[in-house]
C-alpha cells in the first residue's frame, strides 16, 4: 500500500508514528524512528520513512547564520520530494552551528536520494544566497551520513551576505549597513536600497525654519539626523587668513543667507588674523611667535638657549629651534673636526665617509685624509716612493727610475738556481736581502744580505738523499731556517751553517710551517698529512721536543698551508674540492676551530695557501681562482679574473696582496681588483715571500727564482 510522507519535528508537538511492521515488513524488525546521530539529537526527521533506512544529514553553517534554511529530499528515480523549512531551530545559531536532520526516505523511493539545503538571509520566500546539494545512496539497517556546507560569507555577522557572494548586503564589512537597517542621514546607503541620502532625505531641498530666512535640508554629522539648515540671523566674524577663527575684537556681521567665504560663526579669538598657522589650539612652535594665542612664547620648549652637548658630534653648543620649529637641537658654537677611517694604520685616512665629532671616534680614525689606498700601509700622502710600480705618495704618479735599483725600470728578474731540473717548493724571507728556499732532491738555497748569488746546499746532514723539502720558514729574529719534508722530517739550519740538523722525523708529510713568537717564546705550527685516511693533521712545536698534534676528537680534512701573525691568529687551510676548509688555532683548548667559510660562497675549491698580514687581516687562495679575505673578523670571497689554480699568497694590507698560480702567473691586488703583473710563460710557480711590495721573491719549477724589482 502507499504510505503518505511523514514530517515530524522533534521540538514541535508530538506526532503519531504508524506501526513499522505494518508499513515496512522488510526492515528486519528495526521499528524505532531514529532521532539522533553522532551522539547528538537531530533537529528534525524528514521523509516519513523507517529508521532502518535513513540519511544522517548535517547542514554545517560555516561563515553565515541564515534566518531560514530549506531542506529538501528528492527521489532520484521518481523525482518525488519532501521538504521542510527551519526557522526556530536557527534562533541564536551562529557560524559553526550544525543543523541535524534525519532523512527517512518514504516507501517506494529508490536507493539514490538527492538532498539539498538552501540558505536564506531572512525568509524562505526570498532568493536563496546559497544552494548546496548532494546525491546519497541509502541502505537498509543503517544511517548514511551526509554533510551540506553553507559557506556564504557574512563578514560583519549582520545576517546578510555580500552582494558579490549572492546576497543583498551592499557593505559586508559594517554590521549596521544591510537591507534591514534604517536609513540614516550620513552619506551612506544604510539599507542597501540604492537610493542616496540626497534623494532619500531631499537634501538641499528648500525649507524654512525662521521667518525671513530660507534654509535647506541637511544631515547633522553628529546624530546623523535630518535638519533644516536655516542661516537666519547668523552672526559671523571676519576671518582674513581662513584658519576657521575670527579676528579678535572685530564687530560681527549679520547674514541671513549663507555665510560668505572669509567669515566664520565661531567666536572671534584669533590673535593674528593675517597668519593661518596662528590661532587658539594651534601647535605651539619653536619660533619666537605666540602660535596658540595664549600670550606665551615657545612655552613647550623648556631649556631653549641653555648649554648642551650635541649627541652626534659631542660638541658644546646651545639649545635652539630646529628648522621645522617642532623640537630643540643643540647648535654647535665651535667648529666640528672631521675624522677619517684609517684601516691600514699608516696615519692617513680615507677620502670619504668622514665622521664629524669634537672627540676622537672609537676605532681607527685620524684627522688626516687623502689616502689613495687605505688597504696598503706604505701608501699615503707624503709616503716615500718605493720601487713597487705603485703610487705610494698619492700624487697620481708611481715611482720614477731614481727610486729603483740602478735607476732602471723595475721588472720581475729571474734566474735559474741549481739547475733547470730543480723544483723549488717553498720560500721564506727573514730580512731584506735574506731569503731561504727549499725544494726537491734534498736541495736548499740561501741568500744573505749583500749577496747576489744563492748558496745552494744539498748535504745529507738531515738524513735526506733525494726527498723534497716541502716547507721552509725563516725566523726573522735569527735568520734560522725551519724545514719540513715529504717524509715527515723536521729540521733547522742557521743562516751561516753549511749543514742542516734533523730534529724530528715522524713520517707525516709537512705541507707548510710557520713560527710565531708570543712573549718572546717561539712556537712552530705545521700543516701535515695524517695517519688516518681522508684526513689532515696539524702540530704545534717548540723546535726541540716532540710536536703536539691535534687531538683525536679534533680531526679535519687535508690541509696544505699554515700561517699566523700572532698567537691568536694562526690559520691552517685546505679541504676537498668544492669544500674549502679553514681552521684557527685556539690557545685555550689547544684545538683547531673550524672557521665558518661555507656561508661565504657555495662550492669553494680546495685552499692551497694562506697569509696572515696582522691580527685583523688574512688572505687564503686555492684552486680555480678561489680567493678569500679575512678582514675585521669576517671571511669574504673576492672575485678573481681567471680560474687558474692559485698556489700561494702574501699580503701587506687589505688592499695590497700578491698571489701565484700553477700556470706561471703573478697577480697583484689593489683593494678593488686582481691584475696579472707577470707571466713566466708556463713555468709553475709554487711560493711567494718578501719583506714588502718592493722586495718580493717567487720560486717554482725549472730551478726558477724571481725577484722584484731587480736581481740583488
Amino acid at each position: 500500500m502507499m504510505r503518505p510522507a511523514l514530517l515530524c519535528l522533534l521540538f514541535a508537538t508530538a506526532c503519531t508514528v504508524p506501526d513499522m511492521d505494518e508499513l515496512y515488513p522488510d526492515c528486519d524488525g528495526h521499528l524505532d524512528l531514529e532521532t539522533a546521530f553522532d551522539g547528538q539529537p537531530a533537529n528534525a526527521v524528514l521523509g516519513g520513512g523507517t529508521a532502518c533506512r535513513s540519511i544522517h544529514l548535517t547542514v554545517a553553517l560555516v561563515e553565515f547564520s541564515p534566518r531560514c534554511v530549506l531542506v529538501r529530499a528528492r527521489d532520484a528515480g521518481s523525482g518525488k520530494e519532501v521538504s521542510q523549512t527551519f526557522r526556530d531551530a536557527l534562533i541564536g545559531a551562529g557560524p559553526g552551528f550544525n543543523l541535524r536532520v534525519v532523512v527517512s526516505p518514504p516507501k517506494g523511493w529508490g536507493p539514490t536520494v538527492e538532498v539539498e539545503a538552501r540558505a536564506f538571509e531572512q525568509s524562505c520566500e526570498g532568493v536563496a544566497v546559497e544552494i548546496n546539494l548532494a546525491s546519497v545512496t541509502v541502505a537498509n539497517n543503517r544511517g548514511v551520513p551526509a554533510t551540506l556546507r553553507i559557506e556564504a560569507q557574512d563578514a560583519d555577522r549582520d545576517g546578510y551576505v555580500s552582494r558579490v557572494n549572492g546576497g543583498t548586503d551592499c557593505q559586508d564589512d559594517q554590521s549596521d549597513i544591510n537591507p534591514g537597517a534604517a536609513e540614516r542621514c550620513n552619506a551612506q546607503d544604510d539599507n542597501c536600497d540604492g537610493i542616496n541620502d540626497e534623494a532619500h532625505f531631499n537634501l538641499g531641498g528648500q525649507c524654512t525654519l525662521s521667518a525671513g530666512c530660507q534654509g535647506v535640508y541637511r544631515c547633522d554629522v553628529t546624530d546623523q539626523l535630518l535638519y533644516c539648515d536655516s542661516p537666519s540671523a547668523r552672526l559671523a566674524y571676519l576671518d582674513q587668513d581662513r584658519d576657521g577663527h575670527g579676528q579678535k575684537g572685530v564687530t560681527p556681521t549679520t547674514f541671513c543667507d549663507a555665510v560668505p567665504a572669509g567669515y566664520v560663526t565661531a567666536p572671534p579669538d584669533d590673535c593674528d588674523d593675517t597668519n593661518a598657522s596662528i590661532y587658539p589650539g594651534a601647535l605651539e612652535r619653536c619660533d619666537g611667535v605666540d602660535n596658540d594665542c595664549d600670550a606665551i612664547l615657545d612655552e613647550g620648549f623648556p631649556g631653549l638657549g641653555s648649554t648642551c652637548t650635541d649627541s652626534a658630534t659631542q660638541c658644546t653648543g646651545q639649545l635652539q629651534c630646529d628648522t621645522s620649529g617642532t623640537t630643540l637641537v643643540c647648535g654647535a658654537t665651535q667648529s666640528v673636526p672631521a675624522w677619517y677611517l684609517d684601516e691600514d694604520g699608516d696615519g692617513s685616512g680615507q677620502t670619504s665617509g668622514a665622521i664629524r665629532s669634537c672627540v676622537h671616534p672609537a676605532g681607527d680614525y685620524v684627522s688626516n685624509t687623502g689616502d689613495c689606498n687605505d688597504g696598503n700601509p706604505i701608501t699615503h700622502p707624503g709616503a716615500p716612493e718605493l720601487c713597487d710600480d705603485l703610487d705610494n705618495d698619492c700624487d697620481g704618479q708611481k715611482e720614477g727610475p731614481t727610486q729603483c735599483p740602478g735607476g732602471l725600470t723595475p721588472t720581475w728578474a729571474g734566474q735559474t738556481v741549481a739547475s733547470t731540473s730543480q723544483t723549488w717548493l717553498s720560500a721564506s724571507s727573514w730580512t731584506r736581502g735574506g731569503v731561504w728556499v727549499a725544494g726537491d732532491e734534498n736541495f736548499r738555497a740561501r741568500l744573505t744580505p749583500g749577496q747576489v748569488t744563492f748558496t745552494v746546499l744539498s748535504d745529507f746532514g738531515c738524513g735526506m738523499t733525494d726527498a723534497a723539502w716541502t716547507s721552509v720558514w725563516a725566523d726573522p729574529t735569527t735568520g734560522r731556517a725551519w724545514l719540513g719534508s715529504v717524509d715527515g722530517r723536521k729540521a733547522r739550519q742557521d743562516s751561516s751553517a753549511s749543514n742542516c740538523v734533523q730534529v724530528q722525523n715522524d713520517n707525516l708529510w709537512v705541507h707548510g710551517m710557520v713560527g710565531v713568537r708570543n712573549n718572546n717564546v717561539l712556537t712552530l705550527y705545521g700543516a701535515t698529512d695524517s695517519l688516518a685516511s681522508d684526513e689532515g693533521a696539524a702540530f704545534t712545536w717548540n723546535g726541540t721536543g716532540t710536536p703536539t698534534y691535534n687531538p683525536i676528537n679534533n680531526n679535519f680534512h687535508y690541509v696544505y698551508d699554515v700561517h699566523g701573525a700572532t698567537a691568536d691568529t694562526v690559520f691552517i687551510v685546505g679541504g676537498p674540492a668544492t669544500d674549502a676548509r679553514i681552521y684557527r688555532y685556539n690557545r685555550s683548548s689547544g684545538e683547531w676551530d673550524t672557521e665558518a667559510v661555507e656561508d661565504v660562497a657555495p662550492d669553494l675549491d680546495t685552499l692551497r695557501g694562506v697569509w696572515v698580514a696582522n691580527a685583523r687581516l688574512a688572505f687564503a687562495v686555492g684552486d680555480t681562482g678561489t680567493v678569500l679575505r679575512w678582514h675585521l673578523g669576517q671571511w669574504t670571497r673576492l672575485s678573481f679574473p681567471t680560474t687558474h689554480d692559485l698556489t700561494s699568497v702574501i699580503a701587506f694590507g687589505a688592499g695590497s696582496a700578491y698571489a701565484t698560480c700553477k700556470s706561471g702567473h703573478v697577480y697583484r691586488y689593489n683593494g678593488q681588483t686582481w691584475q696579472q703583473v707577470h707571466s713566466t710563460g708556463g713555468i709553475r710557480l709554487n711560493d711567494i715571500t718578501g719583506t714588502g711590495p718592493d722586495d718580493l721573491w717567487v720560486v717554482g719549477t725549472s730551478g726558477r727564482i724571481l725577484h722584484w724589482p731587480a736581481w740583488p
